[in-house]
């Protein structure tokens, strides 16, 4: 991924403080980034209005400025990319899948405005997105010895093993320690 996840607000202004001594993600020059808006988009708190879901980067090559003139996001690990949940929701989703079994029963527990077919397209997602989450996870941890029925429980055992006592849910942890997005 061509970006940065951050955990904090504190930590983004501090990313954005040391933007000219950053290079860039695509070029490497050093000295060309720019702040250069927003990614809008819905919000689960606010479901009718766009909020902003990340910064974006720009690597100058205006006037005298040698970059690259592309451009990067930096999200916060509470958000997901092209997801209206956040990173806890989508934590409590996918825990409450296990324990229930029922995709609708987990998802009407969040209260949120999705429609009746977005817990299935989100754990289609997820089961999509297994190989890649547990090729990155095994680089942190064993999985745990389990006796887990299926792909999914073992995925969620093995985030839960590599997370535990983090600060963040799981799924945000994920994002801000591999600095990659979790599905």
């Amino acid at each position: 991924m061509k970006g940065r996840i951050c955990v904090s607000q504190q930590e983004l202004d501090g990313f954005y403080s040391t933007l000219k001594l950053t290079p860039c993600p695509h070029c490497n020059a050093v000295g060309n980034l720019i702040r250069h808006g927003f990614l809008r988009g819905y919000n689960e708190e606010l479901p009718p209005k766009k909020t902003i879901r990340a910064s974006r980067v720009f690597c100058s090559n205006r006037k005298r400025a040698t970059g690259c003139g592309r451009t990067f996001s930096v999200w916060m690990a509470s958000r997901i990319r092209r997801l209206t949940l956040s990173a806890d929701s989508l934590w409590t989703f996918l825990s409450s899948v296990l324990s229930t079994g029922n995709k609708w029963r987990a998802f009407a527990k969040l209260n949120c405005s999705l429609s009746d077919s977005a817990p299935y397209r989100i754990w289609k997602r997820f089961e999509n997105a297994q190989s890649a989450i547990r090729t990155a996870l095994s680089a942190l941890c064993e999985p745990p010895k389990s006796t887990a029925d299926g792909p999914a429980e073992m995925t969620l055992a093995h985030l839960q093993k590599a997370f535990q006592g983090h600060l963040l849910c799981p799924v945000a942890a994920f994002a801000a320690t591999l600095q990659t997005f979790f599905m």
